[in-house]
C-alpha cells in the first residue's frame, strides 16, 4: 500500500471543485496534476490551487506525471478510454458516473483494473451523501424491518444565485449529444438514472435490480424550460416521468418519479428525495438539492418513523449545497466524502464501497429503462447484452 496517494485529475468542470477540496482535504492525498483541453482552464487551475503541473493531453499526464490515481471528470464517451489507459499504467481509477454508454466498453475498463491489481470506483455520490449513509446505518440496523418498497422522487432542483463553486465550461452540449452521452433520445434520463438505480440497491441492502419498466410521456402543450444555468438540458419532446423496478425477491420493489419544470409538472417537494417502507417502519430522506420534509412544522432532512414508538427527526447541516438552494450538501459535501473513501481504500484503510462491477450495474439497468419504452414492455436486468446501447 502506498503512504500517500498523488492524483492526477482529467477535466475540470463543475465537479473538478469538490474534488480537489476532497483530496485537498486528506491528509494523506495531494493532487500533483491536472488535465483538460482547454489550456487556459489547466493552467488557471493549477495556478489558482498550487497544482505543480498541468497538461492538455491525459495520455502525457498519465505517462510523466508523479501520480498513482487518475481522477476522471470528463465527457461520458471519454471514460472507458481513459480509465483503461490509467489502469494499464497501474493507476488506481475514479471515474464519474455514468461509467460508461454500454457494457461493453466498461467491461473493459473493469478487466484492465483486475489485471493491473488496481483499485476503480465509479463517482456514484448519492451513496456518499451524509443524509443517504445515515438511512442505510438506520435500515443495516433493523429500525424498519427489511426494506420492501424504495419510492424515489425527483422535484425541480432550485439553483443559488450565485454559484459558490465554478461550474465549469460554458458549452456542456455533449450532454445533449446521443453518443457522447450515450442517452440518445434520452440523454437526461441516461445521465441521472445511475442515481437513483444505485440508490435503490443502496437502500435494498445491495441486492441488485432484476427487471424496469419504464412509461415514456408526450411533452404536452406548456412552454418549453430550461434546466439549472449550469446545463444544456430543456424539455424535452418525450420524457420517462416514471420507472418502477423489482428485484430477484419478488416482494421487494422500487419506483421513481419525476415531476418538474423539464417535464412539464409539478413537485412542491425539491431536489431527489426518498421514501423506504419497510416491515414495521418507514424512513423519510432527503437527497441533491432536497427540501420540503417537514415534520411537526419543522424542516428536516431524514425522518424515521417506525410502529409503536415516537417518530425521530435528523438534521445533517453541512454547510448546504454549493450549487442548489438546499441544506444536502451533494456539492460539495457528498463529493468530498467519496473522494475520501478512494484515498482511504486505496490506502487500505476502508474496503470499497462503489466498484466498478456497481457502475457498470446502474448502466445495465438504466439501459434496460431505455429498452423498456422502446419495446413498451417490461425488461429483464440479464437481457441487455454488452453492445446493446440507448443512441
Amino acid at each position: 500500500m502506498p503512504d500517500k496517494v498523488t492524483v492526477g485529475m482529467v477535466g475540470l468542470g463543475l465537479i473538478s471543485t469538490p474534488h480537489f477540496k476532497g483530496y485537498n482535504s486528506h491528509p494523506k492525498s495531494e493532487v500533483a496534476a491536472v488535465c483538460d483541453m482547454d489550456e487556459d482552464r489547466a493552467r488557471n487551475f493549477a495556478e489558482t490551487h498550487g497544482i505543480p503541473r498541468y497538461f492538455t493531453s491525459y495520455e502525457e499526464m498519465i505517462d510523466t506525471a508523479d501520480i498513482n490515481a487518475v481522477d476522471i471528470a470528463v465527457p461520458t464517451f471519454m471514460h472507458a478510454p481513459i480509465a483503461i489507459r490509467a489502469a494499464q499504467a497501474g493507476k488506481h481509477v475514479y471515474c464519474e458516473k455514468p461509467f460508461c454508454r454500454f457494457l461493453g466498453e466498461g467491461m473493459e475498463a473493469v478487466e484492465a483494473a483486475q489485471r493491473s491489481e488496481t483499485l476503480l470506483t465509479v463517482g456514484e455520490t448519492y451513496v456518499f451523501n451524509t443524509s443517504h449513509v445515515k438511512a442505510r446505518q438506520l435500515i443495516d440496523d433493523g429500525e424498519i424491518g427489511q426494506p420492501l418498497q424504495i419510492r424515489h422522487r425527483h422535484g425541480a432542483w432550485h439553483a443559488r444565485e450565485t454559484p459558490a463553486i465554478p461550474t465549469g465550461a460554458p458549452d456542456r452540449s455533449w450532454r445533449v449529444d446521443p453518443e457522447k452521452s450515450g442517452g440518445g433520445d434520452y440523454p437526461w434520463i441516461f445521465d441521472f438514472a445511475a442515481h437513483f438505480f444505485a440508490t435503490t440497491e443502496y437502500f435494498a441492502q445491495d441486492q441488485p435490480i432484476a427487471e424496469v419498466y419504464a412509461i415514456e410521456a408526450t411533452r404536452g402543450q406548456g412552454q418549453i424550460q430550461a434546466g439549472a444555468p449550469h446545463d444544456p438540458y430543456a424539455t424535452a419532446e418525450t420524457d420517462i416521468p416514471i420507472v418502477t423496478w423489482k428485484f430477484e425477491d419478488s416482494s421487494v420493489q422500487g419506483l421513481w418519479m419525476r415531476a418538474e419544470p423539464l417535464n412539464g409538472k409539478y413537485d412542491f417537494m425539491h431536489g431527489f428525495s426518498t421514501t423506504i417502507v419497510g416491515e414495521r417502519g418507514l424512513i423519510e430522506v432527503l437527497g441533491e438539492g432536497g427540501h420540503n420534509l417537514h415534520w411537526n412544522g419543522q424542516q428536516q432532512h431524514l425522518v424515521l418513523h417506525r410502529q409503536g414508538k415516537e417518530t425521530t427527526t435528523f438534521r445533517f447541516d453541512e454547510g448546504g449545497d454549493d450549487i442548489w438552494q438546499s441544506d444536502i450538501a451533494y456539492y460539495s459535501q457528498g463529493h468530498i466524502n467519496q473522494v475520501h473513501h478512494f484515498v482511504d481504500s486505496i490506502l487500505g484503510d476502508a474496503q470499497l464501497r462503489y466498484t466498478g462491477e456497481d457502475g457498470l450495474r446502474a448502466v445495465r439497468n438504466t439501459l434496460a429503462a431505455v429498452r423498456s419504452v422502446r419495446e413498451s414492455r417490461p425488461v429483464r436486468t440479464d437481457d441487455i447484452e454488452p453492445d446493446y446501447t440507448a443512441y
